[in-house]
């Protein structure tokens, strides 16, 4: 069953994940938020996709944080462990949002006022869940499906800053806070039988006769559904974590990679400086 961690209990369900990332080291994790308010084709280059993005990001709040652990061997420290991390910013009376998405996650069970009340505060509260949840020396790996949005608001919470404004310098950012992260819908396209990716999540779990466990776009269920289809698939194709997948998010996958061919070639012609090696830093947050 989840946990669901508001300010009243943020500090110790925090604790209690940091007691546990030695041991469960791979993060799954999901988010929930009010929809879109720019669209994009299908057809949008990667620039004209992130552009949506930041836009997007920049003028909504993220309403859940689902996280999720496993180990190497695909165990949870419990069955069905899980926590749902609640934000208080989220106001469906002023804030923007897309009516349809918001009448969705009010079907799937969101209580906006209860949130009001007893959720997080995002910004008071980003350094303390970016260095216990993010910013810890374990070799952690994260996980996500069709992840550009969670990844995104993540460290625009983290940050407390809006998204950087290149899609460059945002992949950069990604690969600094999480290091180590696989999109499951980026690394379907590469395994026999998953259609190439083109396929949601729920789809995804019935393709690996997987049976989900609670309630759709609640984002703690999500991650929980997410890290066990990693595992599955895991079993499928062993390689599923080759240097072809890592850090790599669908729908700028080509820059993704772009720029990881481009950092290891610059490794090896010389060293980053320490600003360029540890940025959040600068912002007073700690690097990977």
């Amino acid at each position: 069953m989840a946990i669901n961690v508001g300010k009243a209990n943020l500090v110790e369900q925090l604790e209690l994940i940091l007691s546990l990332r030695g041991s469960y080291s791979i993060v799954a994790i999901d988010t929930e938020f009010p929809g879109f308010i720019r669209d994009t084709p299908r057809n949008a280059t990667e620039e004209e996709r992130y552009n949506d993005v930041k836009h997007n990001v920049d003028n909504m709040h993220l309403i859940q944080l689902g996280v999720a652990l496993f180990d190497e061997g695909g165990n949870t420290p419990w069955p069905g462990c899980c926590w749902q991390f609640n934000f208080s910013d989220f106001d469906p009376d002023v804030d923007t949002s897309s009516p349809d998405s918001i009448e969705l996650l009010v079907q799937s069970g969101h209580d906006f006022q209860q949130n009001r009340r007893d959720g997080i505060d995002a910004q008071r509260c980003a350094y303390l869940v970016c260095v216990k949840l993010f910013c810890q020396p374990y070799s952690s790996k994260y996980i996500t499906f069709h992840g550009l949005y969670d990844v995104a608001f993540v460290i625009k919470m983290i940050t407390r800053a809006p998204l950087p404004n290149t899609l460059n310098e945002f992949s950069d950012l990604v690969r600094t806070i999480f290091g180590q992260i696989y999109d499951l819908k980026y690394i379907s396209r590469f395994c026999c039988g998953l259609r190439r990716g083109e396929i949601g999540l729920v789809g995804l779990s019935r393709l690996l006769n997987f049976e989900p466990v609670g309630i759709r776009h609640q984002a703690a269920y999500d991650s929980l559904l997410i890290g066990a289809l990693f595992n599955k698939m895991k079993q499928r194709r062993h390689n599923i974590e080759d240097d072809r997948s890592a850090s790599v998010l669908y729908g700028i996958e080509n820059r993704c990679v772009e720029n990881r061919r481009t950092r290891r070639i610059d490794r090896r012609v010389r060293p980053y400086p320490r600003r360029q090696q540890r940025p959040l830093a600068a912002m007073g947050l700690l690097a990977l």
